[in-house]
């Protein structure tokens, strides 16, 4: 457990940053708006589309994990400190967009040690203690956020703050972390893959009478409509999140504060979902309960439209209700797809996960504030629901 250690503390400080950033450049740097905040991240999440593949690649050439997750948390605290020293909305932009680039570099390296330290019936397990910690550090984050808000802490504090937490990550990684004595586990799963495949297919040759059940059963798996699933899920996500935490400061009168305990109760409801995954015996499995949890979200991200014509209590309420339910399910869909893509994920492309969500997520990051500032949040929420539902299709399409 000591290993998490860096990666808790490292979203410790981005969890500070999710909504911090938003409303730190629409209302506090000068020309910065949602459309401005939506570029910028948009931009960002592209530009580290093609480095997620290459630290992916170099990582597993290289078979040196540990040095990937140290210079990526190095060098985002680096880039962080230079965060704080300028307020010059085209500067931050290339800053946050380079921050992108390095931070996903500790995510594919990550996925490998999870699934070399593991034998491959306790991923889920591995990944969800994983995703139970960091995202715990998530939490903790958004009420540090909440804290120093209600503090009135000064935004150049708020982002010191951000960057000690940074350096923490790094220092606990550099002692902690440690590449696994022997890479075979990803390899044993694909052997028995190939064997599995073969003992069906004699399996049906063997019989008498064959059905298009039987054919069904036999059909490889269709990994571009996974692929494809990935991409929409998360840009169905992206744009329903980016502009979520102006959307809350414009329909609901609160203070920012409260929109950081708003998404605080998100990631409680992630928390809750990891801690139960390993303790739940018999839990939906594989690509059948990803199809329930994109088709239940195509549900929930429309539920916010009635946030702005309930009484205040009954809109809180709606919030809390949304926003917790869609972290829980998020956290099954969340392990169940690492665990997948490692599955069916060829060795040396540990990055096209990062790439895939990352596309995804760096085309809703820009769709989401446009449409908003456009036509309408009402019309944001519709647009993710749409999405949500073609990632179902998709899922259903990969077997």
């Amino acid at each position: 457990m000591r290993w998490l250690t860096g990666f808790i503390f490292h979203k410790v400080a981005f969890g500070l940053l999710s909504v911090f950033l938003p409303l730190y450049i629409t209302q506090t740097v000068s020309r910065g708006n949602l459309t401005i905040w939506g570029v910028i991240a948009s931009a960002a999440t592209f530009l580290a589309i093609p480095f997620a593949f290459l630290w992916g690649y170099l990582c597993e050439r290289t078979q040196r994990f540990r040095v990937f997750i140290w210079m990526s948390f190095a060098i985002v605290t680096w880039l962080l400190y230079v965060f704080s020293l300028t307020t010059d909305v085209f500067l931050l932009g290339l800053l946050y967009m380079l921050i992108s680039v390095f931070q996903v570099a500790h995510d594919p390296p990550k996925n490998v040690l999870i699934a070399e330290t593991f034998s491959h019936k306790n991923w889920k397990e591995g990944f969800a203690r994983y995703e139970a910690w960091t995202e715990l550090g998530w939490v903790v984050g958004l009420l540090l956020g909440f804290l120093l808000a209600t503090l009135g802490v000064a935004n150049s504090t708020m982002l010191l703050v951000s960057v000690f937490l940074s350096l923490i990550s790094f220092l606990a990684s550099a002692i902690f972390v440690m590449d696994p004595a022997l890479i075979f586990e990803r390899g044993l799963v694909s052997i028995e893959k190939s064997i599995s495949l073969l003992q069906r297919g004699a399996t049906l040759l063997s019989k008498d009478d064959v059905n298009q059940h039987d054919l069904e059963k036999f059909k490889p798996e269709n990994l571009s409509a996974l692929c494809l699933g990935l991409i929409l899920f998360a840009l169905a996500t992206s744009t329903f999140f980016t502009p979520l935490p102006v959307f809350f400061v414009r329909n609901l009168p609160i203070q920012t504060s409260i929109v950081f305990i708003l998404f605080l109760l998100n990631s409680l409801g992630c928390v809750i979902g990891y801690f139960l995954i390993p303790r739940k015996a018999g839990y939906p499995e594989g690509i059948k309960a990803i199809n329930k949890i994109a088709l239940l979200r195509s549900l929930l991200v429309l539920l916010p439209i009635f946030v702005g014509v309930s009484p205040f209590i009954g809109a809180i309420a709606l919030s809390v209700v949304v926003l917790s339910a869609m972290g829980f399910v998020f956290a099954f869909y969340s392990v169940l797809v690492l665990s997948l893509s490692m599955e069916v994920i060829p060795q040396g492309k540990a990055g096209l996960l990062t790439a895939l969500m990352g596309t995804g997520s760096a085309i809703g990051c820009l769709a989401g504030p446009l449409i908003a500032e456009g036509f309408g949040f009402h019309y944001t929420f519709m647009v993710s629901s749409a999405c949500f539902l073609l990632s179902f299709i998709s899922f259903k399409k990969f077997a």
